[in-house]
């Protein structure tokens, strides 16, 4: 019965008790069981290092793990064959596409935005050094392609469609990815009652050499960080 109490404390409400985290933590596989789905999705999303990352404040996404993605996205009947991106110490982060109607193009410039906060999901980055006219709908499906990218390492998968909207506006481009990332597997996923795509966090990105630093949070209390650091260290 007690297992029974702790399982369904563990889907619906944060109890009070000190003791019971204590018997949870300590128990965790048997907690977790019923709810292997979510396990899985916690797991498919995070590795232990990259939650404790996320939780500390800042989360790094190397350049090439960010390229591996985009050219995963990257399929035979899309008009850009190729691209890549290089992060710059001075902030700068350069995007390179190469085309099947224009060739190659490349893109100089600053993301001045990344934010995750509940209901608002969105990047913004200004061009520096390219202007953005002409080209039709590829700038387009470069920074929606490219913010998708970025995400993939903090909430896991996102499947890309209509749900990613940009707009342009001169050299400023806004992406938003409220709606695909509210259809993401970690938005389908609650512990005590915390959903964990809400409890995540994006405050911001800064290019750096060779990689792109992110500032997170994870908002649920202290607690429930230690059972998910718990289940990725100890469930299969």
């Amino acid at each position: 019965m007690a297992g029974m109490m702790a399982i369904m404390a563990l889907s619906f409400t944060v109890p009070a008790s000190a003791a019971y985290w204590d018997e949870l933590q300590q128990d965790v596989g048997t907690v977790v069981a019923p709810y292997e789905p979510y396990v899985s999705v916690v797991k498919n999303t995070w590795d232990s290092q990259s939650l404790e990352h996320i939780i500390q404040g800042k989360f790094d996404v190397p350049d090439d793990v960010i390229n591996t993605i985009l050219s995963q996205e990257i399929s035979d009947s899309d008009t850009v064959k190729e691209i890549h991106v290089i992060s710059h110490a001075n902030g700068r982060l350069d995007i390179h596409a190469e085309t099947a109607a224009y060739g190659g193009i490349d893109i100089s410039g600053t993301i001045d935005s990344f934010i995750h906060d509940g209901d608002l999901s969105y990047m913004i980055y200004t061009v520096k050094e390219k202007d953005l006219a002409g080209h039709g709908g590829i700038k387009g499906w470069i920074f929606s392609h490219l913010s998708v990218a970025m995400l993939a390492k903090l909430v896991g998968p996102i499947s890309f469609n209509d749900d990613v909207t940009t707009k342009i506006q001169g050299n400023t481009i806004k992406v938003d990815y409220s709606q695909a990332l509210k259809k993401s597997a970690l938005a389908q996923t609650a512990i005590a009652g915390y959903n964990l795509a809400d409890a995540l966090q994006i405050e911001g990105a800064m290019p750096h050499e060779g990689y792109v630093e992110f500032q997170t949070s994870l908002q649920v209390p202290v607690e429930i960080q230690n059972l998910l650091l718990r289940i990725l260290n100890t469930t299969k």
